[in-house]
């Protein structure tokens, strides 16, 4: 009989790992045909003289513009995109130096530039006002949409921005420097700017992403590099890793590393002012912050460094700005949508509905 035992808990345990081994190895391509299957089509724009990627949905109902984060691109909303397309028409873009949008040159990423480009892309590809939701950077850039342009946006949904605690110096201080830092570092030895695969690789070798692993850290930095050194052009994926990984290199092998140069050079913040665009914002607000690791070790420093992209103070600070403002707070990682997708559908449909009552200016 405990032979028996010992060989159901073997065979169970057995299958557990197969199926965990198996999901990671599957789940992206599974989202993605999910995506396809809610009618999500990928469509490409000429806004400004710049190439814009997008993926858009079916025209279900107010329309909804969704803006990523840096090194990200469009489909790093996959799971979301279905809910989102039952009650809204979608577009969610590739920011300028991301996915499949065209590159600018160096000194035209400022967030005041880019955030030009989209409210264009709200203009003339949208056609008419729209709930934009912007993930970390993102959420900068649909902020400054909404803080000049008014009248292109019913509401505004922030995404755990990178609110004050993005500015040179403080940037440095933070785990959101790091990829900035590393793009511009990447960028003196290489000023071709190329990125792909070889920034990808530098990004492997330099980071500390994986240091969240423990020990596992160098075994699994090996992979990566054997991987990437036998896939040329293709994202990192590592299998037996959460699928959260191969969202974050499915967007930094297409990212255009002079986009993060342009944070550490103290030039993103050319033409934008956070407090006084918050300040303008006219439209009913809900601002998601993260706070896991406050909540986990009792502060969002860990050594003088910022583990998040908001402390509660930059938060507070936040609020007290906006005019019509609600604040969702969730212990999780930055990616909330991806990570906790209960709790930004949550957000974006009671944002929606306050949005469809509130005056127009």
């Amino acid at each position: 009989m405990l032979l028996i035992a010992l060989g159901v808990v073997v065979a169970l345990v057995v299958l557990a790992v197969a199926g965990y081994l198996w999901n990671n190895a599957t789940a992206r391509d599974r989202e993605t045909a999910a995506v396809r299957d809610a009618g999500f089509t990928e469509q490409q724009a000429t806004v400004d003289d710049l190439a814009l990627t997008y993926g858009e949905g079916p025209d279900n109902g107010s329309p909804l513009v969704l803006v990523h984060g840096q090194g990200s691109r469009w489909e790093d909303h996959a799971l979301v995109l279905p809910d989102l397309a039952e009650r809204h028409h979608v577009f969610a873009v590739d920011v300028p130096g991301h996915g499949g949008s065209g590159r600018l040159p160096a000194e035209r990423y400022t967030n005041a530039e880019v955030a030009e480009i989209l409210a264009r892309f709200v203009d003339e590809v949208v056609g008419e006002p729209a709930l934009l939701s912007g993930h970390s950077s993102g959420g900068l850039l649909v902020l400054q949409v909404a803080a000049e342009h008014p009248d292109l946006v019913t509401g505004l949904l922030l995404e755990d921005p990178p609110l004050f605690s993005s500015e040179m110096p403080r940037l440095l201080e933070t785990t959101g420097g790091g990829l900035p830092t590393i793009a511009r570092d990447y960028l003196a030895e290489h000023p071709d700017g190329a990125g792909g695969t070889d920034f990808q690789r530098w990004f492997v070798e330099r980071s500390d992403y994986f240091a969240f692993f423990g020990p596992a850290e160098g075994p699994i930095v090996d992979y990566s590099l054997r991987w990437i050194d036998d896939h040329p052009d293709e994202p990192l994926r590592v299998f037996y890793l959460p699928p959260l990984v191969s969202v974050y290199f499915e967007g930094l092998v297409e990212y255009d590393p002079a986009f993060g140069a342009a944070w550490v050079a103290d030039r993103w913040y050319d033409g934008f002012d956070a407090a006084a665009s918050l300040a303008a914002v006219d439209v009913p607000t809900t601002l998601i912050h993260t706070n896991y690791f406050e909540q986990a070790r009792g502060s969002a420093y860990q050594d003088g460094i910022l583990m998040a992209a908001m402390d509660a103070d930059d938060a507070d600070r936040a609020l007290t700005l906006l005019p019509d403002a609600e604040l969702v707070q969730v212990a999780s990682g930055h990616l909330v949508h991806y990570e906790r997708p209960d709790v930004y559908l949550d957000a974006e449909r009671a944002l929606t509905e306050r949005s469809a009552t509130a005056p127009r200016s």
